[in-house]
């Protein structure tokens, strides 16, 4: 309709095999093709609504353009206005060389401010010569301000509505083809998250969440965002969770918790499931027990026993047994029966996997969370209390605990320290240990908590040196110099991307007892460790470690001891900290070495749960459709009201380059995927383009309202002020969006 029709539609909540050269280019240049021509007909279908109901009351369509076609000039180089066009009857088609909305230009109508007078001048008819009775000039009747209020209304609106029929459309269709999908399957929890602490076990089924309905065909993402949704608006307001285990049904209600990381995002803690099938890359982690035994043929085959017994395949989660054996027996063996991805059947063996540290133990830290009705809980446990003796053992560290065997029913004598400084009481609580199942690692995805699942305890780790383990020769620990400029091999400080183990001029000894670490960089031996490791975990996390990784919230030190894992025997580790009280800089150069203890997790990667869901007839794909299609107006109604309330921050504003990323993404999905992705794209036009700002189809309907109370016209001028300054608006919400992508790439 208007020059800013659907360039608004990037107002958007953005709620991320090798072959040949030449099939690597066709790819992808058919992949940018889907997803220009998919974007390209939500923007071709809004603006032929404007078009067929303009062209039905019988006005002047002078321009049906895709695109913008603005004139573009960088000096004396000036860029053509369009793609391509052409002339039928009455009107011009083309493709504008601005990629960021369509228009359809009507006689009598533009949202150019500057044009106005010009337009109304154009459209009005001459008065006879010489009749001073002839009142003020007539428009002419194909003109869009000839037409009446009414019909004016249905012009400005039919974008909107071929949005919404074409968005439900476009989401039957996939259904109707089969979407695929994630089952809301409870895959494991967030060791102290909220559905932890509620006690919710791996292979329940959600099959409804917040407001919306039991449906046992759940998806998970679904789930996820109404979970965030209702986390940003009512943030301290329990999310109703109803489970289904079988016959048996569960109900929760669940206080979201907030992101470390970004504290506007609350969640519950709930994993999507785990499937038989390993993953097609990296299914065996470097240095890892799997990487031994696992080869390039195992690449996604499919786990059919381990330990002798068959999987149980009538489980919503069947490799639950195997995932809890990895976590909770690591000084166990474990044998697998697998098929390939060609049909051939072998049996492996998952050999225990050696804990790997660089001679540092780390202190456990406060109780941060308890499990409802947990064995914890039932002894006296409270928040806050720090675990210091085991069955009067105090040679305790962080791992130690979560590397424990906990043996059900037989109890255990927890030593804690309740309260600070000299208030501090040190009470024995006996706890009894549960048979758990654990299908997750024991530490938090973010490396922020660990928790004892037996126990029904969750602690903080602490970047505290609790201990040495060795002497320094066994360590090969390298004392750094007073001036930072040898290491005790005899290596500059320039050696190598790393650096030397002592920037820090200040550094005086080596760590101790007591002393709290702060950094952590990375020396691999060689180039050829360091590419190999780059090429499974990406060049940025290596770039990482070797630059300096610096414990904090977004680097934790969980996320750190799981990374050591995977780095070879002998890669050097240059630890940075500071001694109480005063706070001096020490530094050492140590060696990543095995220990006597074994790890919790094997280095073995399972894909996810995936699934297709399809409607049983053209009806019920139309149902789907209309669901679909009201949840995605829902979802673009409440998130603009939460943006207008400050619940939302404008940082989860995407514009066009983050469209263009989620639409490839979905486009390399396959077709579903896009066609829904095109559902919520609509969905966002529609809503979007009708908000009451001029140059918006919200604005013209507003002014037609206002006719149609007052009888007559808003004034001419104001509305060309109030036009003008919703143009000035968009385009600085355009330039916003803009910078926001960019600084989010």
């Amino acid at each position: 309709m208007s020059s800013f029709d659907s360039s608004f539609f990037s107002l958007l909540l953005a709620a991320t095999e090798e072959p040949s050269a030449m099939w690597s280019l066709l790819t992808s240049t058919w992949l940018w093709t889907k997803v220009a021509l998919g974007i390209g007909l939500v923007i071709f279908v809004h603006e032929l609504g404007h078009f067929l109901a303009a062209k039905l009351f019988g006005v002047k369509c002078e321009k049906f353009y895709i695109g913008f076609d603005v004139p573009i000039q960088i000096g004396p180089i000036k860029f053509p206005r369009t793609l391509g066009k052409f002339t039928y009857g009455e009107t011009e088609y083309g493709i504008g060389i601005i990629p960021l909305g369509g228009y359809v230009k009507m006689l009598g109508q533009d949202d150019d401010p500057r044009k106005a007078e010009e337009e109304a001048k154009r459209i009005r008819l001459a008065q006879e010569a010489g009749d001073d009775n002839v009142g003020p000039p007539a428009l002419d009747p194909r003109s869009y301000p000839a037409k009446t209020v009414w019909q004016r209304m249905i012009i400005i609106s039919a974008g909107v509505v071929m949005n919404v029929i074409t968005g439900v459309l476009f989401a039957a269709i996939a259904y109707f083809y089969g979407v695929p999908y994630t089952p809301a399957i409870v895959g494991g929890v967030t060791p102290g998250g909220p559905a932890w602490q509620a006690g919710i076990e791996p292979g329940g089924q959600v099959v409804s969440v917040a407001d919306l309905p039991d449906d046992d065909q759940l998806h998970f993402n679904e789930m996820k965002l109404a979970i965030m949704t209702e986390g940003m608006d009512t943030p301290e307001e329990p999310i109703d969770v109803r489970l289904s285990y079988g016959s048996e049904t569960r109900d929760y209600q669940l206080t979201p918790q907030s992101h470390p990381l970004e504290p506007s995002l609350r969640l519950i803690g709930i994993h999507g499931p785990t499937g038989t099938k390993l993953t097609q890359k990296l299914f065996a982690m470097p240095n890892s027990s799997a990487a031994k035994v696992l080869t390039d043929d195992d690449s996604e085959a499919e786990i059919i026993a381990f330990n002798g017994k068959s999987l149980d395949e009538s489980a919503l989660m069947p490799i639950t047994p195997v995932l809890s054996e990895i976590v909770s027996s690591p000084s166990e063996p474990i044998e697998m029966t697998l098929v390939t991805s060609a049909g051939d059947q072998r049996k492996v063996t998952l050999a225990p996997q050696p804990e790997k540290d660089f001679g540092l133990r780390f202190a456990v830290g406060e109780i941060t969370a308890l499990i409802k009705g947990g064995p914890a809980e039932k002894a006296g446990m409270k928040l806050g209390d720090t675990i210091v003796a085991v069955d009067g053992d105090q040679d305790l560290d962080a791992y130690s605990m979560l590397l424990r065997n906990w043996i059900p029913g037989t109890a255990v004598q927890l030593t804690v320290r309740r309260g600070t400084g000299t208030d501090a009481v040190d009470k024995t609580l006996s706890v009894v240990p549960t048979a758990a199942v654990q299908t997750k690692s024991p530490v938090s995805e973010l490396g922020d908590t660990m928790g004892i699942q037996a126990l029904g305890l969750a602690y903080a780790p602490t970047a505290t040196v609790i201990a040495l383990t060795g002497t320094d020769a066994e360590q090969d620990v390298s004392l750094q110099s007073a001036d930072g400029k040898l290491t005790s091999d005899g290596k500059s400080n320039s050696d190598d991307e790393a650096g030397s183990a002592s920037q820090t001029a200040d550094a005086k000894a080596t760590l101790k007892v007591g002393d709290v670490i702060r950094e952590v960089r990375i020396r691999f031996p060689d180039a050829n460790s360091r590419q190999s490791l780059a090429d499974s975990l990406g060049e940025e996390t290596i770039k990482l470690l070797t630059k300096g990784w610096e414990l904090g919230p977004s680097m934790p030190l969980g996320v750190l001891m799981e990374t050591i894992q995977v780095l070879p025997v002998g890669t050097e580790v240059i630890v940075t900290g500071t001694r109480p009280p005063e706070g001096d800089v020490v530094e050492s150069t140590l060696l990543i070495r095995q220990s006597d203890r074994f790890w919790y997790d094997r280095g073995i990667n399972f894909a996810s749960v995936d699934a297709i869901q399809t409607a049983d007839s053209f009806s019920g794909a139309l149902a789907l459709g209309w669901r679909e299609g009201v949840r995605r107006l829902g979802n673009v109604g409440r998130f603009l009201g939460m943006l207008i309330t400050g619940k939302v921050q404008p940082k989860f504003l995407g514009g066009p380059i983050r469209i263009a990323q989620m639409a490839s993404y979905e486009a390399e999905r396959g077709i579903s995927a896009q066609l829904l992705f095109l559902t919520m794209l609509s969905m966002n036009l529609a809503i979007l383009n009708f908000l009451p700002i001029p140059a918006l189809d919200g604005g013209h309907m507003m002014f037609l309202i206002a006719e149609a109370i007052r009888g007559k016209r808003v004034d001419e001028a104001l509305e060309m002020r109030l036009t003008f300054a919703g143009v000035l608006a968009l385009l600085a919400l355009m330039i916003f969006v803009f910078a926001n992508d960019i600084l989010h790439l």
